[in-house]
């Protein structure tokens, strides 16, 4: 994506954003902030929770390698909010946290099973978020108002039927492998057929990463549910973040509709991926959700700002981290040496 695209996106989001903003008027987002006062505190530290599930979930993708040379779990807590932080920094692919999570466990774990560990737990969290989005559109089948419009239901119809053959992929790939199918596929396209050559010397390192993963669900049946369900035990303490905002205003939310609505927002937020930090596709989709279940629309938007604030606020920590966890890694060596 070009740079002036980029740019482009990020100004039509800004501009939806400021639109949202104008409606619902600045003053009356200040009073609702002046109302949840305190409440921003767990709202901010519910993501310490859900931050541990996922450390805990990455952990267990590492359990071949004897205690001694594994990573801690504080040390794997410390590194997956820094990785956050730079997802979130880096709009558009949200990749810039993975080589860094490589990286800081390259040394304990060598280069190889490092980049192994990372790319088996992303496939872990991606399969979760997805079972989490299918979650929710069956809630939002069960919930939604009866006048809710039939383009809606047939999407939600839609989404679910693609939801099942992303789920069934990622099984298939857990079962047998899927980076070389990929590199395959690549050779196959006209276009890519250059950048597969390229990737083609690495084939025997993707092969490696393939075996690796397909012995943890092969070979560690009850660590791969465990990772799962740590993983969407994670999601299901962020849902309480609505139910908590929307508290603190003095309105009641029922905890599965608020998951219906996280659930459907963030199936809207990676549709919207192209959208540099979301602006204003966060905003609009809460909006539009929140009287889609039939609940004041102001609400929604609220909701994601308070939503950014817990953003900025875990982004700052993560980077802090970056320097502490450095810090501590290089004592580590120059102690081995």
């Amino acid at each position: 994506m070009s740079r002036s695209l980029q740019l482009a996106l990020f100004s039509v989001g800004g501009a939806v954003f400021a639109y949202l903003i104008s409606r619902i008027g600045v003053g009356q987002l200040i009073s609702d902030a002046g109302r949840t006062g305190l409440m921003f505190v767990p709202i901010v530290l519910l993501y310490a929770l859900v931050y541990a599930c996922t450390a805990r979930a990455w952990q267990l993708t590492m359990r071949d390698h004897s205690p001694r040379v594994r990573p801690g779990f504080w040390r794997t807590y410390a590194v997956t909010i820094s990785s956050a932080a730079l997802n979130f920094l880096t709009p558009l692919i949200n990749a810039g946290g993975e080589p860094y999570r490589v990286a800081a466990m390259a040394p304990q774990l060598g280069p190889r099973r490092a980049a192994g560990s990372v790319i088996l737990h992303r496939m872990l969290h991606s399969f979760t978020y997805v079972l989490v989005w299918l979650s929710a559109v069956g809630l939002a089948f069960a919930i939604l108002p009866r006048e809710t419009p039939s383009a809606v239901i047939i999407a939600l119809g839609i989404a679910a039927v693609l939801l099942l053959g992303i789920i069934a992929l990622f099984l298939s790939a857990h079962r047998s492998g899927l980076l070389e199918r990929i590199l395959d596929w690549l050779h196959r396209v006209p276009v890519l057929r250059r950048f597969a050559k390229a990737l083609e010397p690495r084939r025997a390192t993707f092969v490696e990463l393939d075996q690796q993963i397909t012995e943890f669900y092969h070979r560690r049946p009850n660590h791969f549910m465990q990772a799962i369900l740590l993983e969407y035990l994670s999601r299901c303490i962020f849902m309480l973040e609505l139910v908590l905002i929307v508290a603190s205003l003095g309105y009641h939310i029922g905890y599965l509709r608020a998951f219906a609505i996280g659930g459907l927002e963030a199936i809207a937020g990676n549709v919207l991926f192209f959208v540099p930090f979301e602006l204003g596709a966060r905003e609009g989709a809460f909006y539009l959700l929140f009287k889609l279940f039939g609940l004041d629309p102001q609400l929604g938007l609220y909701t994601s700002i308070v939503g950014r604030v817990r953003d900025f606020t875990w982004i700052a920590a993560g980077l802090l981290l970056i320097w502490v966890t450095g810090s501590r890694a290089a004592s580590t060596s120059e102690a081995t040496l």
